[in-house]
């Protein structure tokens, strides 16, 4: 009777289990099979889920030359609109349908005056926006009505913190003109750079309408936790002799004279500078090397009340990536191995040794108790324990750094510093009693980059506080999970929207059944998807296709999905 009872329990688990396997099979089948749905549909191919912990996002490019077409069409549409229709229905179309919605792309409408009659953003309309300035200061609207005035054309400004570039048209209707637009958000450093050099013009013509001192401009440019400080971009100013009146990275360089300095392959670089603002009233482009890399330079010149003409630049260096980053971490690693902590850390930190620099990335080490024992950035920044120091979002950055350290060995972490994502490769060295942390750090230079490090941001601000605090910082309009037209959107299992950016009409409603243009149920997606682990899915909104990065969290014994998307 016992052995028949104890032969039934066995055949009982056996079936439990081929069962359960089952089960478990047919949910990884309809997992892959909902994944692969969201590729087909929309086009683009999805790395498996071994490769979306550290996806290869170049694999994914925006054409943001037709981008740019897609904007003058979109602007050039809503004029013949507005001038075969009235005034109250071409604004009516413009804010309260999907006819002029072109992906991320919306038209607005300003009159002279700076009132506003078309926005996306419905708490805008009817507000005279004229005086309105960006946070660097700069007159966003009146530079829109003054383009429009002159015929229009091509203009970039900080909107939602990010860099927006916008086509603007003037257009006359029943005797009034207005001032009609639209832009997209490249998040690319280049129209960052642009921004930020007309930026600082604007401010400096500021100073000289009030007839303060210029002193006050040039040192808003250099004080390194200004408004000028982006990521890793600053500002340098000189004058047509080469004296440097700004420098934003290195301010004890600032009364130098600048004008004989070459680069590495003997160009006489501010001289290029100056000689082609001589020629011209707009801003020009120069091309070089600085420390081992090529750095593109945008220069502006501005004209003082005495009559003196300056130079106002700013540049990037385009090819700065993921692998740089890991390989100057590796020859850094493989040096410290060799040489000892002290010969390594004084290499490491002297800026005028550039073995292990590569144009804006440099070495930071630490000890596992978190005192910084190198950095290629900031000297001062040496012997100071960082253990308890926090990031822009409260995050302990080194405490975590470490945390992982020990854990992985290397690996990735993502910060939030100098108004800008930040995304760092380490490894922890051994030698013989005592661990280091070598690691570098770079700040996106794309769209895709900074989507994906916004979702691991936010994942890490969810994860380290409570849920209603970290709803609260996701959903505000200008907060610090806003990025130009990135937001973050959270889901749990079931589908129910706790944040969607700052669209509040979607928190507490179920959206597991919505579907894209195409049909597709793409919350369901990112749902099953997710189970296992980061990934990126696509679907079609607006007419366009839309990629989303997504990752997933638990949190008081529930698995939330945390993500956001960006348009091609």
């Amino acid at each position: 009777m016992n052995k028949r009872i104890i032969n039934l329990v066995v055949l009982i688990c056996i079936g439990y289990a081929l069962w359960h396997s089952s089960e478990a099979y047919a949910l990884r089948r309809q997992t892959k099979k909902v994944a692969n749905k969201a590729q087909v549909e929309a086009g683009v191919a999805i790395p498996n889920a071994s490769t979306a912990v550290e996806p290869n996002l170049e694999d994914i490019t925006i054409d943001f030359k037709a981008k740019r077409q897609s904007v003058i069409n979109l602007v050039e549409r809503a004029k013949k609109y507005l001038e075969d229709n009235s005034l109250d229905e071409a604004c009516r179309a413009f804010t309260h349908t999907k006819s002029f919605v072109d992906g991320e792309l919306y038209i607005f409408l300003f009159d002279m005056e700076g009132v506003c009659f078309a926005h996306a953003e419905k708490d805008l309309l009817w507000d005279n926006m004229k005086n309105y300035r960006s946070e660097f200061g700069r007159l966003i609207i009146e530079d829109i009505i003054t383009l429009a005035k002159a015929g229009g054309g091509w203009t970039n400004y900080q909107w939602n913190k990010a860099t927006q570039t916008a086509w603007i048209q003037k257009v006359v209707k029943d005797g009034k003109t207005y001032a009609m637009g639209a832009g997209y958000y490249s998040h690319s450093k280049e129209e960052a750079v642009i921004n930020i050099v007309k930026a600082a013009v604007a401010l400096f013509d500021v100073v000289k309408t009030r007839g303060q001192a210029f002193a006050e401009a040039f040192s808003d440019f250099s004080y390194p936790l200004g408004k000028f400080i982006i990521g890793d971009l600053y500002l340098y100013a000189l004058d047509f002799k080469g004296t440097l009146m700004a420098q934003g990275d290195r301010p004890q360089l600032i009364g130098t004279n600048v004008w004989k300095a070459q680069d590495a392959k003997g160009k006489f670089v501010n001289q290029e500078i100056i000689n082609k603002l001589k020629e011209t009233n707009n801003g020009v482009w120069v091309s070089y090397t600085s420390k081992r890399a090529l750095k593109h330079a945008y220069a502006e010149k501005v004209q003082d009340a005495q009559g003196n003409f300056y130079a106002i630049v700013c540049g990037y260096y385009p090819d700065t990536t993921r692998n740089t980053a890991k390989e100057l971490v590796r020859k850094g690693y493989a040096y410290m191995k060799k040489q000892g902590k002290t010969l390594a850390a004084n290499e490491f930190t002297d800026k005028a040794n550039e073995n292990f620099r590569y144009g804006d990335l440099f070495l930071v080490v630490h000890d596992m108790k978190g005192v910084c024992v190198a950095h290629g950035g900031n000297p001062e920044m040496v012997g100071q324990n960082q253990y308890n120091e926090r990031d822009e979002d409260g995050r302990y950055y080194v405490r975590s750094m470490i945390a992982s350290a020990q854990k992985n060995g290397s690996g990735w972490e993502t910060f939030k510093k100098n108004k800008s994502f930040e995304a760092v490769y380490f490894e922890k060295v051994d030698l013989g009693v005592e661990s280091f942390i070598v690691s570098c750090g770079l700040y996106p230079i794309s769209k895709q980059e900074t989507t994906s490090l916004l979702v691991q941001t936010a994942k890490s601000f969810f994860d380290t506080h409570e849920r209603k605090e970290a709803f609260s910082e996701f959903v505000q309009k200008n907060g610090r999970f806003v990025n130009g037209d990135l937001e973050v959107f959270v889901f749990d299992a079931t589908g129910l929207c706790y944040a969607y950016g700052d669209d509040y009409n979607l928190i507490w409603s179920n959206l597991v059944n919505i579907k894209d243009d195409n049909g597709f149920k793409f919350v369901e997606a990112f749902i099953t998807a997710t189970m296992r682990g980061a990934t990126k899915l696509s679907y079609k909104l607006n007419g366009r296709t839309k990629i989303a990065h997504l990752d997933t969290i638990s949190k008081d014994n529930k698995r939330y999905i945390i993500g956001s998307s960006f348009y091609l």
